[in-house]
């Protein structure tokens, strides 16, 4: 996020143009190549759903479990994968396979054409997001402090501005950071992505030290998962940008996580704005 964005209280508007554009690369292409693969056998990600048609040939949305393990993987096996914990390198397979298992289905039936072709690539292109692991936290990780007057409440706000001063030093905007490495494959992007990760972390342990008003715990557990997931998918994004469709799995992942930030931190400036009016 911007540095600016942390003065003025809002984050830039989010911007997923390129994720779109390779989504679309990955319908239009996976399409094109579904007549060569007819006779490859492929694993679905689908968790016993199937993508239908009805008598109009209209395509019912269904659930995908993008990240799951294929069934001819090793790591299927087992619980964790611990070279890959999320299943993210497991997202161009499911995809794949489900593009081709819902052509064949669909040719077999007599039911193909190029626009319910179209629809089963755009259901994937809704339903594509990647979820992540990272930790999360309680009120019981927290101290807290019985004193709600306001001289205590001013010091809990200029200590939490302190925890968060690591964010000062990205002053670019990480989705644009990720867009330049995307569009150059100059590592130095990557390198850049992995500190401003770096600095989300040591925010997160920062303000985990600050001692909570008891009544503003809400308000800062909020931030503390906001943070934690903002830096774990940073992290993730830099491991997988040379994977195009986890890549554009975790765009949605950083969509998601950026609008977590901006909800969790407007609702602590309201906090401090009905407190200053008390």
């Amino acid at each position: 996020m911007r540095n600016e964005s942390w003065h003025s209280g809002s984050f830039p508007p989010i911007t997923l143009a390129a994720g779109f554009a390779i989504l679309a690369l990955i319908g239009a292409t996976a399409w094109q190549l579904t007549t060569s693969w007819r006779g490859t056998e492929v694993s679905s990600a689908r968790d016993n759903t199937e993508v239908s048609t009805t008598d109009s040939n209209a395509l019912s949305e269904s659930y995908f479990n993008w990240q799951r393990a294929p069934e001819s993987s090793p790591a299927s096996d087992t619980s964790t994968d611990v070279s890959d914990p999320d299943g993210l390198s497991y997202i161009e397979d499911n995809v794949l396979g489900t593009l081709v298992s819902s052509y064949v289905t669909l040719k077999d039936s007599g039911t193909y054409t190029p626009t319910t072709g179209e629809q089963v690539a755009g259901i994937i292109a809704a339903e594509l997001r990647a979820n992540i692991s990272y930790r999360t936290y309680s009120p019981a990780d927290i101290e807290t402090v019985s004193d709600t007057s306001l001289s205590r409440m001013l010091l809990y706000r200029n200590d939490l501005r302190i925890a968060l001063e690591p964010l000062l030093q990205n002053t670019e905007y990480e989705l644009e950071v990720f867009a330049y490495y995307l569009d150059t494959n100059d590592v130095s992007y990557l390198d850049e992505l992995s500190r401003m990760s770096e600095n989300y972390r040591i925010a997160t342990e920062n303000v985990l030290e600050v001692v909570v008003l008891s009544d503003a715990v809400a308000y800062h557990v909020g931030i503390l998962n906001a943070l934690s997931e903002f830096e774990a998918t940073l992290a993730q994004m830099t491991r997988h940008a040379d994977d195009p469709y986890a890549a554009a799995a975790l765009l949605r992942t950083f969509n998601t996580a950026e609008i977590n930030m901006l909800t969790s931190f407007n609702a602590l400036a309201g906090y401090f704005r009905d407190y200053s009016r008390s």
